[in-house]
């Protein structure tokens, strides 16, 4: 027996050295030898994959054997990923995450691992365009932390925490909130600054998550909303970063002198201009598209801009709402017992915009925080969520029909698409509540809209 233990045992273990080599290989390659090394490497971990499982399927509560196969399925999913096989990337991080929850009781080090996972599949969610999907799951990313109070960890937990975070951040900077996303990055920032020393003897593990996701965040949303210091603090950490060679130094020095320049500051930005555009002819033309672009509509600015398009009074939710800084949906209110009141109002306000014909963009920020809102107070629900649903069914039905009906008017089918899976499960609920005796007026139009 132990004989064949140790057999499968190094067979995993060569497997998977042979996947990390082609996947540092490919991550050295450029276009089609880049995608074959990738998919070398998944074929290898696939492989390791499944003789795990087979073991598992003799001793299907074995700890140590459920740990191995989560951070391989992981590391699967973050090949995947980078190859765009984001369905697959999904289904192995959805088992990563099981794989964790079976391999020992919570722990610290269990929470941060959850919390990895999730903001991985975030990630993935992210590039198909899955923007509430890609939400949640950043939302509980932190609340994976967050819940194992892991916020104040020292270092080394508190780097995985800024890792996660600087994800998290371009999740949100790319379906969310900006003011979410400045913050994440932000956090995610200052918990490399304050561990330097640990982040310099250890800089290919952490400070190219600083420098390539968090101070890119940061700095472009800083730089859009004209506040040129801050904007500029960041893009000389970033830069300061890559000089030491960690990170892309074409694109800080271009992304610095492009602000530079807009900041009114052009003697300083040319000589980095020209030096960017040595390196890299491309960097300076990408930094001035990504400045031009700007960034989406705030929660607070989309309240605002509501209000006074239907001339409703908003300033009470606005504070609530937007008062305290946050990194997620679930970190907007301080119960999430109080938040199906302030979902409702926010899908009101959309509601009224989308058949006003009002701004779509504020509409839609609207009417997805909304939906993300009700959503998260629903997954939390320790008991039977019929009593919750006769309450705010309605509310979050008729949310759930403008945020579907927005999705289609901006063309955005992989929204749409993402949203009819959770939504089609709520308007089962509501129907099943209707044969009960508790009929909900919207949900046979939610139902109609989510069919197939």
């Amino acid at each position: 027996m132990a004989a064949s233990a140790d057999g499968w045992q190094s067979r995993v273990y060569e497997l998977y050295w042979q996947g990390v080599q082609a996947r540092s290989q490919a991550q050295q390659a450029e276009g089609a030898e880049r995608r074959r090394l990738f998919l070398l490497s998944l074929d290898q971990h696939g492989q390791a994959a499944e003789v795990l499982r087979a073991e598992l399927a003799s001793h299907p509560d074995d700890e140590r054997l459920n740990e191995q196969l989560a951070s391989l399925l992981y590391s699967v999913g973050s090949s995947q990923i980078g190859v765009e096989l984001i369905e697959e990337a999904v289904a192995s991080l959805d088992e990563s995450e099981l794989r964790y929850k079976r391999s020992g009781p919570t722990s610290p080090q269990l929470a941060a691992r959850i919390g990895d996972v999730r903001a991985r599949r975030a990630t993935a969610h992210s590039l198909a365009g899955h923007a509430a999907s890609a939400l949640t799951d950043a939302d509980l990313a932190v609340e994976a932390y967050a819940g194992a109070g892991l916020q104040a960890a020292e270092p080394p937990l508190s780097l995985d925490f800024a890792r996660v975070l600087s994800m998290v951040a371009v999740v949100q900077a790319q379906h969310g909130d900006p003011d979410q996303a400045l913050y994440c990055a932000g956090q995610a920032l200052s918990r490399y600054q304050d561990a330097i020393d640990t982040v310099g003897s250890d800089p290919g593990a952490h400070l190219g998550y600083a420098t390539g996701m968090a101070a890119e965040v940061a700095s472009r949303i800083e730089a859009a909303q004209g506040n040129w210091d801050h904007a500029l603090a960041v893009d000389g950490f970033a830069l300061s970063a890559a000089e030491q060679g960690w990170g892309d130094l074409a694109g800080a020095l271009a992304r610095t002198g492009v602000h530079l320049r807009a900041a009114g500051r052009p003697d300083e930005a040319a000589p980095l201009l020209a030096q960017a555009a040595q390196l890299d002819p491309d960097a300076v033309p990408d930094q001035e598209r990504i400045l031009a672009h700007g960034v989406p509509v705030t929660l607070g600015e989309a309240i605002l801009q509501a209000g006074a398009a239907l001339g409703e009074p908003v300033e009470a939710l606005h504070r609530a709402l937007t008062a305290g800084e946050s990194a997620s949906v679930t970190g907007r209110v301080p119960h999430l017992a109080t938040a199906a009141p302030y979902a409702r109002r926010l899908g009101h306000l959309a509601t009224g915009l989308r058949h006003a014909e009002g701004d779509q963009e504020v509409a839609w920020r609207l009417a997805l925080e909304s939906h993300l809102l009700y959503y998260a107070v629903f997954r939390h629900l320790l008991k039977d969520p019929q009593d919750w649903l006769r309450e705010h069914g309605e509310g979050w039905a008729q949310t759930a029909i403008t945020v579907l009906h927005l999705a289609l008017t901006q063309g955005d089918q992989a929204a749409h698409h993402d949203l009819c899976r959770p939504l089609a499960a709520l308007a089962g609920h509501l129907e099943d509540m209707g044969r009960e005796g508790h009929p909900v007026a919207a949900a046979a139009e939610l139902s109609r809209l989510t069919a197939g």
